[in-house]
């Protein structure tokens, strides 16, 4: 592999491993400072309204040439925000801690949307693309595991709580920091076309109105994240408070099942895919919709918590099917506004899938895997249909 890319891997792991420590127990940290729940469930939701938009924004601010520089900026203002939570730790502004706490989200967010365009410089193909996220969430379940080894030991004098996780997370993404400011990427450039359109997103939207694989693809990603979020959106009050687990086996329960995830989206990668991309996707998403039907009839404990965990161990696999063919049929060139656009569709339906969870997580388990199931469905009609779609589409196009 080329060693710019690793480079650029090192970088998604510290800054994975960095929030994996922060967001583990920021929820807590938050309570800590004497937010209510109410108060720090709206803040959530407005974070993922809010990438939406600051995502449109960058992706018509930001071009290519400028998109490492604009990278570090962002890392550089994580480093800033941890580092100004850690300070801010029961000081009572609890007004300036909620909007650094949606400033850090809403540019976590982008910093995300940004990691493959800057890969694409160097290199473009479906496996890179697939083990970006596949090291983005072993080092942030490390950071978790790391976390909960550490919190109430002291080290040396100095007791590790809460708050120090805002400290070490500010430390680590300054190391990711570094670590790309030492990328190159400029020699790659002779090989790329690169202009200061400024209006990048609008010419992609453009591009896909008039192209039916990625219509499909991203109404795939629409629904595809709405039933996803109808269930995970508040995962451990549905197990703690509908199916009957403590707080502390819920956490284990979806700690130990991202890891067995990630474990099993590398051995998918590497050895078991199949030729036959029908095959593939309907292993993700076919057999977990028929364990969301069985489940929702039969209205047995048991048979959800299978139904979620059919879906954790099957949510970081399939990646190079799923997503990576549709995003590599851009130009490095639209790379990241399509990445963008991309991103903003699957905040907007995180947004849904969270809202339809909680309404319905009251009412009963069931409703939740119905709305879940409703939304499968039309997943599943448009992944086959882009399947389809581009299984037709001959030679290679760059858009």
């Amino acid at each position: 592999m080329n060693k710019d890319v690793k480079k650029i891997f090192i970088v998604l792991a510290f800054y994975a491993l960095s929030g994996g420590i922060f967001y583990n127990f920021q929820e807590l940290w938050m309570a800590d400072n004497h937010l209510s729940t109410q108060t720090i469930g709206i803040v959530f939701s407005l974070c993922a309204l809010l990438s939406v938009s600051t995502i449109f924004l960058c992706s018509n601010l930001i071009t290519k040439q400028r998109l490492k520089k604009f990278s570090c900026i962002l890392l550089l203002l994580k480093v800033i925000i941890l580092f100004l939570l850690f300070i801010l730790n029961h000081t009572g502004l609890n007004v300036l801690i909620k909007f650094l706490i949606m400033l850090d989200f809403v540019i976590d967010a982008e910093i995300y949307a940004c990691i493959y365009p800057l890969i694409t410089f160097i290199t473009k193909n479906d496996k890179v693309y697939a083990l970006r996220g596949l090291i983005y969430s072993y080092a942030y379940y490390g950071g978790i595991l790391l976390t909960s080894f550490l919190l109430g030991k002291t080290l040396f004098t100095f007791n590790i709580n809460f708050n120090t996780y805002c400290l070490l997370g500010s430390i680590l993404m300054l190391v990711s920091y570094i670590t790309l400011k030492t990328v190159d990427l400029n020699k790659y450039n002779k090989n790329i076309e690169l202009n200061n359109d400024h209006n990048a997103l609008y010419k992609v939207i453009k591009i896909v109105k008039e192209d039916k694989i990625s219509k499909k693809f991203l109404a795939f990603r629409l629904t595809s994240t709405i039933s996803y979020h109808c269930v995970y959106g508040l995962l451990i009050t549905l197990l703690t408070s509908n199916l009957g687990f403590s707080a502390s086996g819920a956490s284990t329960f979806k700690l130990i099942l991202g890891i067995v995830a990630v474990l099993l989206g590398t051995l998918i990668l590497e050895k078991l895919t199949s030729k036959n991309d029908y095959i593939n996707f309907s292993i993700k998403y076919v057999g977990r919709l028929i364990i969301y039907i069985i489940a929702a009839i039969f209205d047995y404990k048991l048979l959800y918590v299978l139904g979620i965990v059919y879906m954790l161990l099957f949510s970081e696999s399939y990646a190079h099917i799923t997503d990576a063919p549709y995003v590599n049929r851009f130009s490095t060139e639209n790379q990241l506004a399509f990445c963008n656009l991309q991103e903003m569709v699957s905040y907007l339906a995180e947004a849904i899938g969270n809202l339809i969870c909680g309404l319905t997580i009251t009412i009963g388990t069931r409703y939740s895997f119905i709305f879940a199931i409703i939304f499968a469905i039309f997943q599943i009609i448009y992944g086959f249909q882009a399947i389809k779609l581009r299984s037709k589409e001959k030679g290679e196009i760059s858009l």
